[in-house]
């Protein structure tokens, strides 16, 4: 039985592209029937699709289709990477590196702590 996955696209792109990693072939919205290949994306707008599986893991790839360059891919593994409602979301949230909180810890910028320890 297939992931059912939301993918939130959250700006607008001139052509996208959302393919299921296990297949490598491009995502059907489930709601619409669009086939998700160098489709225009105008405004933030979710895919409902469909993602095959094995052993429990899928994953899905989104990137942006520009003509004459090279798709810089954003693989995402499914389920590990799935928010609480079951979205990911294109392009990836920016994430900050330890070593830069450990920076900001050093100059006296940064007060947050390990509560975990």
């Amino acid at each position: 039985m297939p992931y059912k996955v939301d993918v939130y696209i959250s700006k607008a792109y001139a052509s996208l592209t959302v393919k299921d990693w296990l297949s490598d072939s491009p995502c059907v919205d489930t709601k619409t029937g669009t086939k998700l290949e160098k489709v225009a994306v105008n405004h933030p707008t979710t895919f409902y699709v469909l993602i095959g599986h094995s052993n429990g893991v899928g994953g899905v790839t989104v990137y942006e289709t520009v003509p004459n360059v090279d798709p810089v891919p954003s693989d995402y593994e499914i389920p590990l990477e799935l928010d609480e409602t079951g979205t990911i979301t294109f392009p990836k949230p920016k994430r900050v590196l330890q070593s830069d909180l450990d920076a900001l810890r050093r100059k006296g910028k940064c007060s947050a702590t390990n509560r975990g320890q």
